[in-house]
């Protein structure tokens, strides 16, 4: 008798334990798997989508954004020495000892104050050198500074290209007299298509420029295509196609590569190679280099 109490206490306590249990295990079971459909999720994204920085080398673009509460800083240098300059026939002819060469350093900040959106602030300093006649014109100044609100409305996914949008305002900062910027403000609205793929990405950036008084509306295609075979050095190809109302136009090919030195940080160098231009001085290769780091 006493054994049969025994064995039903027994019983009732391992029966509590159980009932004990079950509901902790059913609370984990369903934590698993509430958790395992976003790995799953993660796991299945490609390794490739998305791997492509935000600018090329002078103004090619891609869809990506800062991200947000985040800060990034670049600093652009281009060197261009005009040694041709259009005359009254339409024809590119040697500037001989006479000389045009232009220096232009840009610094660029932007900051993510919301997700998929950030604020860019842009200083440019232009450093002109001209030998006219044996003399020579030194002429240094602040350009055009210019602020621009960037907003990747739609993300990329395997079939469908990343869409951003921009707006610019340049502030009328610069001298034209002295060849430094302008004195009249401009709008420029540009747009950035970006889609990648295993090993390389393409991008594809169409805009147009509003501008006030003397200077004249312009229209700006660029593109690029960015190999990211490598991890840390990522060749680059970009072309700018510029038209300046009542000025004529341009076309550029940029080669360069990407170095990502850092975490967060790269150093880009490029030859800006002229294919065909109307404007009146002419440079058949110039050079960039940019150096960028995020926060």
């Amino acid at each position: 008798m006493k054994t049969r109490k025994r064995s039903v206490r027994k019983a009732v306590c391992w029966g509590a334990a159980i009932m004990a249990v079950i509901p902790l295990l059913a609370r984990a079971e369903g934590e698993v798997k509430s958790i395992e459909p976003e790995k799953i999720v993660e796991e299945e994204k490609p390794s490739w989508m998305g791997k492509y920085c935000m600018s090329m080398f002078t103004r090619a673009r891609t869809a990506k954004t800062v991200g947000k509460d985040h800060l990034s800083l670049a600093l652009k240098f281009q060197y261009n020495d005009y040694d041709k300059a259009m005359n009254s026939s339409d024809c590119y002819c040697s500037l001989g000892d006479d000389s045009k060469s232009t220096y232009n350093m840009v610094a660029v900040a932007k900051y993510g104050w919301l997700k998929d959106h950030h604020l860019a602030l842009g200083v440019p300093v232009i450093y002109n050198n001209a030998e006219v006649n044996n003399s020579t014109l030194n002429n240094c100044g602040l350009g055009n500074i210019f602020v621009f609100e960037k907003w990747n409305m739609i993300k990329e996914t395997e079939t469908i290209p990343a869409v951003a949008f921009d707006v610019w305002h340049f502030f009328p900062t610069g001298n034209s007299t002295r060849k430094v910027g302008t004195d009249d403000y401009a709008w420029r609205f540009t747009s950035e298509i970006s889609k990648s793929f295993d090993g390389f990405s393409v991008h594809l950036n169409p805009g147009f420029q509003i501008s006030e008084g003397r200077d004249n509306d312009v229209i700006i295609a660029d593109a690029a295509v960015l190999c990211t075979h490598w991890k840390t050095l990522w060749p680059a190809l970009e072309y700018n196609y510029t038209y300046k109302e009542c000025k004529g136009r341009s076309n550029d090919l940029i080669p360069g590569i990407i170095w990502k030195f850092y975490p967060g940080a790269s150093f880009k160098i490029g030859a800006v190679i002229n294919l065909d231009s109307t404007l009146k001085y002419k440079d058949d290769v110039g050079l960039v280099m940019k150096i960028f780091y995020r926060f």
